[in-house]
């Protein structure tokens, strides 16, 4: 039986992924109370794999996540999830819309509904938590005149009931998440891959133009790319870039051999196959 972990508690938008990606698959399923707790146990093999969400399509990538892909636990991606999201405020039975004084959610969820809970709440008080299921449990816990953002399962489980149905600023939010293992999958012929990898650069002019060029001499699509600081000294990164192709390809191999030679530090993240 695979055991796979995702960011709890139970309601949360991760859940919700992960109960996707495990449907017709012999699976037990339990959540852990940080991404760097998912990544531990998959490291030290007390579960299979990880549910984590890498980028949201209105915030942008998961820093978080990026940091624990670049550090010492050394995972795979297995695959990816792409998980539409709707946040919906919530709150107790009878509370209505203007009576609300605080929003507590995850620092996403706000960011994403930043413009609606401007419009509708200008004066209500904004707090950060832990996840989305947990503020459900907050507001679910208090008599405050406090409202949820979350999924709407997460209001069911605790009782709250739907004051905005769909609180997103775009219509179209999407979140990725990726599933993650300790050893790398082998490819399948007929499927369509992708990899991602994750280096540093020395400080020296062109340096970033030096890998792109080495993707586009050979055709290979380059589907993100993003930095993070390296966390090291002021000004230095790490980047993380997406590409289509599996690493056994020979123009994906020949590009990332080259990339090896140039770059600090070259860690190949995984190949998977493409989501649909």
């Amino acid at each position: 039986m695979i055991r796979i972990g995702y960011l709890g508690p139970e309601g949360t938008f991760s859940e919700e992924a992960t109960i996707r990606y495990a449907a017709g698959r012999e699976v037990t399923i339990a959540d852990r109370p940080s991404l760097e707790d998912i990544f531990r146990d998959v490291a030290a093999g007390r579960l299979d794999q990880g549910v984590v969400p890498v980028e949201n399509s209105t915030e942008g990538a998961v820093g978080a996540v990026l940091d624990l892909l670049a550090g010492p636990y050394n995972l795979c991606v297995h695959g990816e999830i792409f998980l539409p999201v709707r946040q919906t405020l919530m709150a107790r039975r009878g509370l209505r819309l203007e009576q609300v004084e605080r929003v507590i959610s995850h620092y996403q969820a706000l960011e994403q509904c930043r413009g609606f809970l401007r419009r509708r709440l200008p004066t209500a008080l904004l707090e950060e938590c832990a996840s989305t299921a947990a503020a459900a449990g907050r507001v679910a816990a208090s008599a405050a005149p406090w409202a949820a953002l979350g999924p709407a399962r997460a209001g069911l489980k605790h009782g709250l009931q739907e004051i905005a149905p769909n609180a997103n600023d775009y219509p179209d939010n999407v979140t990725r998440f990726w599933i993650l293992g300790k050893e790398p999958r082998p490819a399948k012929s007929e499927q369509n891959y992708k990899t991602s990898i994750v280096f540093g650069l020395g400080d020296r002019p062109g340096a970033l133009y030096t890998i792109l060029r080495e993707f586009a001499l050979r055709g290979i699509n380059l589907t993100r790319i993003e930095s993070r600081p390296a966390k090291k000294n002021l000004g230095e990164y790490l980047f993380f870039i997406d590409l289509m192709g599996g690493q056994e390809e020979s123009m994906v191999r020949e590009a990332l051999q080259e990339v090896n030679s140039i770059t600090l530090g070259l860690k190949i993240l995984g190949s998977y196959p493409v989501e649909a």
